[in-house]
């Protein structure tokens, strides 16, 4: 069994991934201000689905969620998955590459997933969703590489 597929076995995943959010969360301002909640785990897609939701400070001036803002969103998700994956060591974010495809309107949440591509001894590479909880749309993709810190 490869070292992926061991880290995700649905209940340690489901247990170590909300771990992994309270943690960023009590570490983090931004974490605890963006306010990441676990949606949804899947061992055999090999994702982590967290919720986010829109919130009155992070819009622009077109009352959308400022693109900055979803980087975060993505930077956190994609981070916390990361950080589960590197298995107790630090890993911090190398590249995110994001694809703006719609705005995200207040008034709702939306649904990040990380999907786990390759996972070396020095580097984690992450690909990712995002979607709004109401309907499900597809507003951003994203690619993402952490370094595992030793």
């Amino acid at each position: 069994m490869s070292r992926l597929n061991e880290l995700l076995k649905r209940e340690e995943l489901e247990k170590g991934v909300a771990a992994q959010i309270n943690a960023f969360k009590a570490a983090s301002r931004v974490s605890e201000r963006m306010n990441p909640s676990l949606a949804a785990c899947d061992e055999e897609e090999q994702t982590v689905t967290i919720e986010f939701p829109v919130q009155g400070w992070q819009l622009n001036e077109h009352d959308t969620m400022h693109a900055g803002l979803i980087a975060t969103a993505f930077d956190e998700a994609l981070g916390v998955f990361a950080s589960y994956l590197s298995a107790g060591k630090s890993s911090v974010s190398v590249n995110i590459s994001l694809n703006y495809i719609k705005p995200i309107p207040m008034n709702d949440s939306i649904l990040v997933t990380a999907k786990a591509t390759s996972l070396g001894r020095k580097l984690i590479t992450l690909s990712g969703e995002c979607r709004l909880k109401s309907s499900g749309l597809l507003t951003n993709t994203a690619l993402a590489t952490f370094a595992i810190v030793e």
